[in-house]
């Protein structure tokens, strides 16, 4: 081998750098750099063709297609504005509490991103029913930004998550484990949200003035209830199904998806036209992930033939560390990762190398992408590529600075940090939920 692993590794990660920041789409950047890493390794022709086998070999699975499908059930909500159902409906109920709004757009969010799967729908799709609210009644617009952004960052911990789907595969996990141990931390880190708010409010009334019950929607509480319960239904129903083993998660996907196209016919929300459109956009979601997902296994592969992987553990290991500072030493390289790179392509070109090192020092492969999906939760609102910040920035309209976006959701990060930290400390809170699917 020309190169010692080491030297190796930090050329091929600064090439991916580099092309990150000169503005080249992830997928292409992954593919350019193991394109370029295979040369180095004197193997660019014999790798490339033995990779289409090994493309092969991890597209053809079951399980990879229940991504596509929880993608087209999240767009059939998001066309049928049920997002602007939850968050009037929630509000009616809570709308007494300090920072009701803001507490409103948070539980809103919590619910949503069991629909979404991902981040940037639910911070717009919640966003864009929020944002001229509390810009009409004076609510802080930094307080109120940040709320949206970091409720929004929910989306990739509360199941279904499309990361957590992606790490499963990956990673060769339960897609419905990942998913019970991602409920209980991702009803704990809203809660922590909740609190902040209501403390901070209750601190300085002005942030949130008290609103009138028609700023969230003239409706009475049965049809607020009629609002969102179907819509619970059909999310309590999909998650079901996967925790009691009734169908696997393309199945449970293929149910929730039918289920919000019958809500949408029946709330007049959607047509046929409609359906063509949001799978049209499905598919050019999927085609996405599907690029990135195979430009990733390609630069995985390059850096286990290049001895990255190995290298990495062995020397780790060699340090004598305790499996906790191995932990925090991982989340601090997925935390630089992720102030350059979404969550998808973080978790797919990392996995092969960290996971390893993660359950050589003996964690849990359930808890180790559970914590590692939280601490992913701040890439979304972390500068200077947060992909929620400039989601919300575009939603105000010019009347919210990016610095207003950034100053707003930097709580949120301190909060998501202290989130980690309890689980950390008390794991149970997420394999307490997969030990009982285990039996």
């Amino acid at each position: 081998m020309l190169f010692e692993w080491y030297t190796f590794g930090a050329i091929m990660f600064s090439g991916l750098l580099l092309l990150l920041l000169l503005g080249v789409p992830v997928g292409f950047s992954l593919l350019i750099t193991s394109m370029a890493s295979s040369l180095m390794l004197g193997q660019g022709l014999m790798f490339w063709v033995d990779i289409p086998g090994y493309f092969f070999h991890h597209l053809n699975s079951f399980t990879m297609t229940c991504v596509p499908i929880f993608i087209l059930m999240a767009l059939f909500a998001q066309h049928a504005r049920f997002g602007e159902d939850l968050f009037r409906s929630i509000g009616i109920w809570l709308r007494k509490i300090p920072g009701s709004l803001n507490i409103v757009a948070i539980a809103t969010c919590a619910i949503f991103s069991a629909i979404s799967g991902t981040s940037v729908a639910t911070a717009a799709a919640v966003g864009l029913v929020a944002l001229p609210i509390f810009q009409k009644f004076g609510y802080d617009k930094r307080l109120s930004v940040g709320t949206l952004a970091g409720g929004g960052a929910l989306g990739i911990l509360i199941p279904p998550s499309v990361p957590m789907i992606m790490y499963a595969i990956i990673t060769n996990q339960s897609i419905g484990h990942m998913f019970a141990g991602g409920i209980l931390p991702g009803l704990m880190t809203a809660g922590l949200f909740m609190s902040y708010i209501v403390v901070r409010c209750k601190l300085n009334p002005k942030l949130a003035p008290v609103i009138p019950r028609s700023a969230i929607g003239d409706i009475s509480i049965f049809r607020s209830v009629l609002n969102v319960g179907p819509l619970i239904g059909v999310i309590f129903l999909v998650l079901l199904v996967i925790y009691l083993g009734i169908a696997t998660p393309t199945e449970a996907a293929a149910i929730g998806t039918v289920g919000m196209a019958v809500l949408a016919f029946l709330y007049k929300r959607m047509n046929l036209k409609g359906i063509f459109i949001a799978s049209a956009e499905g598919m050019r979601i999927g085609a996405f992930i599907v690029l990135i997902f195979l430009a990733a296994l390609a630069f995985g592969h390059v850096a286990v033939r290049g001895g990255v992987a190995a290298g990495i553990s062995n020397y780790v290991i060699s340090l004598g560390l305790s499996k906790h500072a191995v932990l925090f030493m991982i989340l601090g390289v997925l935390l630089f990762l992720g102030c350059f790179m979404d969550p998808i392509p973080i978790i797919l070109t990392t996995m092969p190398i960290l996971f390893p090192l993660a359950t050589s020092v003996g964690w849990d492969p359930v808890y180790f992408g559970v914590v590692c999906t939280m601490l992913l939760e701040t890439a979304a609102i972390t500068p200077p590529v947060g992909i929620n910040l400039f989601i919300l920035n575009g939603i105000g309209k010019g009347s919210i600075s990016m610095t207003d976006v950034i100053m707003g959701a930097l709580p949120y990060n301190l909060l998501y940090f202290f989130a980690i930290l309890i689980v950390v400390i008390f794991p149970d809170i997420v394999m307490l939920l997969p030990n009982m699917m285990r039996g």
